[in-house]
């Protein structure tokens, strides 16, 4: 059974909580972009390709859970820094696929793994009924926070 605590503590905990993972995040971010020039969101995006192999934007958007636009952002960043190949199928000229060039591999082989992916890695070992928690309560804090129409993208990317 959980342990009853009081409001005054929880609020306190939750507050503790969502400051550590921010400061993981920025933390994370801070090492990647003094380290390797790009950010955690460059390098999630870098490791993802680099597991799948070429992608469509669609398909990176996807596998890193953010919306095409925010994605195209993050592509457009690492092929001017040479990370990254936009490529069209000779099949359908109309289909760009993303791809690493030796530049991007040998980054990605050298750097560590998106702190990202570890949230995500944890998310989808919960069971269901834990997610659907965790689902509801960090909507819940969104609506206090009165942010649900704040445009987001990638926290700390700014390299």
């Amino acid at each position: 059974m959980a342990k009853q605590i009081t409001r005054d503590v929880a609020i306190s905990e939750v507050m503790q909580s969502l400051r550590r993972i921010i400061k993981s995040l920025q933390d994370y971010s801070q090492t990647v972009s003094s380290h390797f020039g790009i950010t955690g969101p460059q390098l999630w995006a870098l490791k993802t390709i680099y597991q799948r192999g070429s992608l469509s934007l669609g398909e990176l958007s996807k596998g890193m859970y953010l919306h095409p636009s925010t994605v195209s952002g993050v592509v457009d960043r690492l092929e001017k820094k040479g990370f990254v190949l936009r490529d069209r199928t000779e099949k359908d000229r109309r289909v760009v696929k993303v791809c690493l060039t030796p530049k991007g591999k040998m980054l990605v082989r050298r750097a560590p793994n998106p702190v990202q992916g570890k949230m995500i890695y944890g998310l989808r070992k919960l069971k269901k009924e834990k997610l659907n928690l965790i689902y509801e309560s960090v909507q819940e804090l969104v609506g206090i926070m009165e942010a649900q129409n704040l445009k987001v993208t990638f926290i700390f990317d700014e390299v």
